[in-house]
């Protein structure tokens, strides 16, 4: 295989914005880095799977919502090691009635959801990277966004 010296570990992992008229679904995660930041509902790719269908797998697994067509609006690239990285793949999508929320049967709970008026998030409650992609999202700005290893 050519170019070996070109291939790295990468972490593949998902959020989706679910909003419901002016109010986003917002999760107190318990067990991540974004702990205890509020964040939106979202895990990791797994190996078979492409990331839309990940994120519609992590938002039923969190929530026991069924999301249907939700679409990429932001990527967020960390380098967290000289060969390492970490993807955020950040997707939106609005739901047509504002449904009770809780993890699904069989699942872990990983945090509480609840449903927040878009103007009441208040960036003090988020972390940078949520902070930057709500942002956007609230532009309606597509990108990436870079957070390079830290020295």
């Amino acid at each position: 295989m050519k170019h070996l010296d070109r291939l790295y570990q990468c972490e593949l992992t998902n959020f989706c914005l679910i909003r419901y008229q002016h109010q986003l679904l917002m999760m107190a995660k318990n067990d991540s880095e974004f702990e205890p930041s509020l964040t939106f509902p979202g895990g990791h790719v797994e190996p078979d799977e492409s990331l839309t269908a990940s994120v519609v797998r992590e938002v039923k697994e969190e929530t026991s919502l069924d999301v249907n067509d939700p679409q990429l609006c932001s990527i967020v690239n960390f380098v967290t090691g000289p060969k390492t990285r970490e993807f955020i793949f950040a997707y939106a999508t609005t739901v047509s009635q504002k449904m009770t929320t809780q993890p699904q049967v069989g699942t872990k709970d990983e945090g509480r959801t609840f449903w927040i008026d878009i103007d009441q998030i208040k960036p003090s409650q988020l972390n940078t990277v949520v902070a930057d992609v709500l942002q956007d999202y609230r532009s309606g700005i597509v990108r990436e966004h870079d957070y390079p290893l830290e020295k």
